[in-house]
């Protein structure tokens, strides 16, 4: 599976997900969440939070309880905004050519792909709910995925406290709680198709050639064990 890290080390990816978590909280008024400003992006959940959870580094960014859910306060949104921010539009993708080259070397790994496409399944149905609390077979019937799949994926969600899992014992049933989603069609329709337009970054000339020379070298030594 790609690294959930390496987005860490692309500034113009930090400075992209902190302007549009600001937005967020700007527009909003409220604490933002790590599954609300994953729907801005054709990303994985996890390579969001750690550059969320990066933030909490500095003054006026804290990860609050918001409902029992993990949230980011970010006291002055302002500072993180160098103007106007077109987040519905996804303008803001469209002017960071280093953060796309960097989802495209994500794309290499098919799970990863696969997982994004997952994520952001189960996100636009919970934002389609008229509720913030949906059972699991709300969710199963409306999705192509097995149900263990969707069980895993919403425990992978529920243990990092992005939502909140309880358990029906007299229904027998399994409930999950998301924070407030509002994730439009016409951006999930986006997202999904900007993942789909990248193309996977070919893998280094330096990687192809170390390869070589490790099986050149494994070929002499077998060659020189032959010969003794």
């Amino acid at each position: 599976m790609a690294d959930s890290q390496r987005l860490r080390s692309v500034p113009e990816g930090i400075q992209l997900i902190s302007e549009v978590a600001a937005e967020l909280a700007r527009r909003d008024e409220a604490p933002v969440t790590v599954l609300g400003v994953t729907t801005y992006f054709p990303m994985d959940v996890d390579s969001i939070a750690r550059v969320l959870e990066g933030l909490e580094e500095l003054d006026g960014v804290e990860r609050i309880q918001l409902d029992k859910l993990a949230a980011y306060e970010i006291a002055r949104p302002e500072r993180f905004l160098p103007g106007p921010l077109d987040i519905e539009e996804q303008a803001h993708l469209e002017k960071a050519p280093a953060f796309m080259r960097a989802v495209a070397s994500l794309k290499q790994d098919a799970d990863w792909v696969k997982k994004v496409r997952e994520q952001h399944e189960l996100l636009r149905i919970a934002s389609a709910a008229r509720e913030p609390r949906v059972e699991l077979g709300y969710l199963t019937s409306r999705t192509d995925l097995p149900s263990a799949k969707v069980q895993s994926l919403l425990n992978d969600f529920g243990a990092e406290g992005y939502i909140e899992v309880t358990v029906d014992e007299d229904a027998d049933a399994l409930y999950y709680t998301f924070p407030r989603l509002d994730y439009s069609r016409r951006r999930f329709q986006r997202n999904m198709a900007l993942l789909e337009s990248l193309e996977a970054a070919p893998q280094s000339r330096l990687s192809m050639w170390i390869f070589v020379a490790l099986f050149a070298t494994i070929l002499l030594i077998v060659i020189i064990f032959l010969r003794l």
